[in-house]
């Protein structure tokens, strides 16, 4: 028989099926890949599609992952395109410098057709069919942007989205309407370009902000609707929110995803306890602690530790907690793939 390819293994997990060894990616990393090769975002934007996508694959390649991300860190991308301000970094995703919106219905102005026509986006979309032509038979081919709520408060403004949700909640429902529809139609021109997993990110709606009350009004019904839309289209979904998550775990299940992303401030265990033949989970290296300031050796080791703290016959993928800074060692992230690659449960434990 043929050897199980990396997205098999991916896609096995995401059905709550064993695998033969531990599944591993990073969560997103496009601002790592470039920086590696001397690029900023911008400058990626300018070397063209072929370039970009060659710089991923061949570092995909290189790091063994089951997972290859494209249009990574160029979320904002879709704010510039409706008319609004943003600024570009020599490291790091570019800024929203102002809300595009006063009020709820100004977004009546805004033209979400503009995202098709912008020349950055499409290009991004270029990347990603090349990607996926390359590899796409082999690993699996993901593609991102931020969530509703997320998306919200950039449009909104953060403080004014969050002092709206106690004093004008009708307002806040139609900005997230609006935000909804952003992000699905933002990606689901991705899926059209060959990725076969999107990432719903949406870091404000994370319990360091907001109550899980508040998360199953405001974020809950349009992460949904958004997922649905998508998987609708034949894709698979993650969903990745930052911060302590721990309470609002078993309200992300029925959104639809397939896999949920968590931080390192969640305990894995709690975690797989909570989505047991549920859904797959996806976490939680420390981006900073441990992928960054750490040796190799130690990221084996917390990365051993990881695995089993989420424990035999759990559907769980090895991630950093959140996208990693720019300036990860190389060897760091290829301790946490070769420590997932040589973890294998036993079979009397591995079944679930």
């Amino acid at each position: 028989m043929p050897a199980i390819t990396p997205k098999e293994i991916f896609l096995r997990t995401l059905r709550l099926q064993p695998t033969p060894r531990h599944p591993v990616a990073l969560l997103s990393g496009g601002i790592w890949t470039l920086n590696r090769q001397g690029l900023s975002l911008e400058q990626a934007l300018a070397a063209g599609a072929e370039r970009s996508a060659g710089i991923i694959v061949e570092t995909t390649t290189l790091l063994r992952s089951d997972l290859v991300w494209t249009g990574s860190g160029y979320h904002n991308l879709a704010i510039r395109a409706l008319g609004g301000l943003i600024k570009f970094r020599r490291q790091g995703a570019p800024d929203v410098m102002e809300p595009l919106l006063k009020t709820a219905a100004g977004a009546e102005k805004l033209d979400l057709d503009r995202l098709d026509e912008d020349p950055d986006l499409v290009l991004l979309r270029d990347t990603t069919r090349l990607v996926a032509r390359e590899v796409g038979g082999q690993l699996m081919v993901g593609s991102s942007a931020w969530g509703p709520f997320t998306y919200a408060g950039l449009l909104y403004g953060v403080e004014r989205l969050m002092r709206s949700i106690y004093k004008d909640k009708a307002e806040v429902h139609a900005v997230l309407a609006f935000a909804a529809e952003l992000s699905f139609r933002y990606l689901a021109r991705f899926v059209e370009a060959g990725a076969g997993l999107i990432s719903v990110a949406d870091p404000t709606a994370s319990g360091d902000l907001i109550s899980r009350r508040q998360f199953e009004e405001f974020v809950l019904p349009y992460q949904t609707q958004v997922i649905g839309r998508l998987k609708a289209m034949g894709a698979e979904a993650l969903v990745h929110i930052c911060g302590e998550t721990t309470d609002r775990l078993d309200l992300i299940a029925g959104t639809g995803a397939g896999v949920v992303s968590v931080d390192y401030k969640v305990d894995l265990a709690r975690a797989a306890a909570i989505l047991e033949g549920k859904l797959a989970f996806a976490g939680n290296m420390n981006p900073v602690a441990v992928m960054q300031a750490s040796t190799a050796g130690e990221v084996a080791q917390a990365c051993r530790a990881c695995i089993l703290k989420a424990g035999p016959g759990s559907s769980h993928i090895l991630m950093p907690g959140c996208d990693i800074p720019p300036t990860v060692p190389l060897d760091n992230i290829r301790a946490m793939v070769d420590t997932a690659w040589q973890h294998a449960w036993p079979a009397s434990t591995a079944e679930r």
